[in-house]
């Protein structure tokens, strides 16, 4: 097992871990060492497994995948992480980048792309899903021109708490079972948030929240 790459997974869904966990350690040169459901619960088990690839996703309960890249990096500096999320938003890329990842795919991805972003970051280098790097390339040659000023829009209680939220990462569903609304109520704000700030789409809305220090 010494010369297989080793590989820990950290995503709150059982069914995901266990197909990942099969899928992985059927390749020969792979084998999943631990897994955690959270991020508070993978940093200490990171450290006790060594791991050469974390994969986990920003969604998570508690402590968001952002957060837990920060801190596993301070604990253990040359673990490679890889990102593995549903999130196609730019902001997402950004911070996940920022923190420590290298390496971004998403969810739909195929099994040979995933295969390849885990060999890549187990090599120390850095694999980003084609779709993700040419949105990066594109937002360096084509910066956004719109005004983004709007630090005088007027939001609700609730609606502050739906914008962090959902920059954040939470999906619908996740949102109201945290807020205990219906996913409807939830559909409803982030409706009212997009037109007060005049954000068309949900990438829009991360990028918004971070410029006006919501997160």
């Amino acid at each position: 097992m010494s010369d297989k790459t080793r590989v820990f997974l950290v995503d709150d869904h059982t069914i995901l871990r266990t197909g990942l966990r099969m899928f992985f350690n059927s390749q020969e040169d792979m084998v999943v060492v631990g897994e955690a459901v959270c991020g508070e619960d993978a940093l200490e088990k990171v450290q006790l497994h060594q791991p050469d690839v974390v994969i986990l996703d920003i969604s998570m309960p508690g402590m968001n995948g952002i957060e837990a890249i920060a801190r596993m990096k301070q604990l253990t500096p040359d673990v490679g992480i890889l990102m593995l999320t549903m999130h196609e938003a730019e902001e997402y890329l950004q911070q996940a980048m920022q923190a420590g990842a290298s390496g971004y795919v998403l969810k739909k991805a195929a099994d040979s792309e995933l295969l390849e972003a885990v060999r890549a970051v187990a090599r120390k280098e850095i694999f980003l899903h084609p779709a993700m790097a040419s949105m990066l390339i594109q937002s360096i040659f084509q910066p956004e021109t719109r005004e983004e000023s709007k630090k005088t829009i007027n939001l609700t209680g609730r609606e502050t708490e739906v914008l962090k939220l959902v920059a954040l990462g939470h999906t619908n569903k996740e949102i109201s079972e945290k807020l205990a609304v219906s996913i409807k109520t939830v559909e409803t704000h982030k409706a009212r948030i997009m037109e007060k700030t005049g954000c068309e789409r949900r990438s829009e809305l991360v990028r918004y929240a971070m410029q006006e220090g919501y997160i």
